[in-house]
């Protein structure tokens, strides 16, 4: 199966030491069994300012503040919550999937409020290519505090440094400038611009994708996984 794109429409503790075996130079195959073992059991990152890690079901109301949200919602691929049930139904539901080692996100904890904030993790993982792509989405309430760029250096890192990815990508709906400037800080530059071709919320939306390889990352943020 992960031989596969493996995509999804938005634990253990990592602390950078050798507790985990860096998955860089095995196969394919044997990669892709260990992903979904590390992912069934999220391991949980740690910033300045954010504790990275599993979503819980606890979370639903916090999500609900920023799911419901048209300004937060209107540059993603999915409306918002017309209830704190939707809210708490999709947190429900993923628990499954992180079971199943199917979902490769993390939830945001903002430490000094102890909030839910927001998700950021890998939205496909595509081991023919050896690469993945990131996605995030963070409430409004703490939009221009960085928070994003300081989730992804950790996430990216991983991706990098621990799984082993040559390549991440992201991508933004054109308009969503904000976005634009979150991947250009992480290091990534333009590839390519697909006009009018995703067809979301009733209109076709054209597309932009950035991406940085694992030289030019590593050469702009520390890894703690050397």
């Amino acid at each position: 199966m992960f031989d596969k794109v493996l995509s999804f429409f938005r634990g253990c503790t990592y602390d950078g030491k050798d507790n985990m075996t860096a998955l860089k130079d095995i196969s394919k195959e044997k990669k892709g069994k260990k992903i979904k073992e590390i992912f069934s059991n999220v391991p949980v990152l740690e910033t300045q300012r954010l504790i990275l890690r599993r979503i819980r079901v606890s979370d639903y109301s916090d999500m609900y503040e920023y799911s419901s949200d048209y300004e937060v919602t209107r540059y993603l691929t999915w409306h918002p919550h017309k209830s704190v049930d939707d809210s708490k139904e999709y947190t429900e539901y993923l628990q499954k999937r992180y079971n199943d080692g199917k979902f490769f996100d993390w939830g945001l904890e903002h430490k000094d409020s102890k909030k839910f904030v927001g998700t950021c993790g890998f939205t496909t993982i595509n081991l023919n290519n050896n690469q993945a792509e990131v996605g995030y989405v963070l409430s409004r309430k703490y939009w221009g505090q960085g928070l994003i760029p300081e989730a992804l250096s950790s996430i990216m890192d991983f991706g990098f440094n621990y799984i082993g990815f040559d390549k991440i990508e992201a991508r933004f709906l054109d308009g969503n400038e904000k976005s634009r400037r979150v991947m250009q800080k992480m290091g990534m530059s333009f590839e390519k611009k697909m006009y009018n071709s995703l067809h979301i919320k009733g209109e076709y939306k054209t597309v932009h994708t950035y991406a940085v390889s694992r030289e030019a990352f590593n050469k702009l943020y520390k890894t703690q996984y050397r």
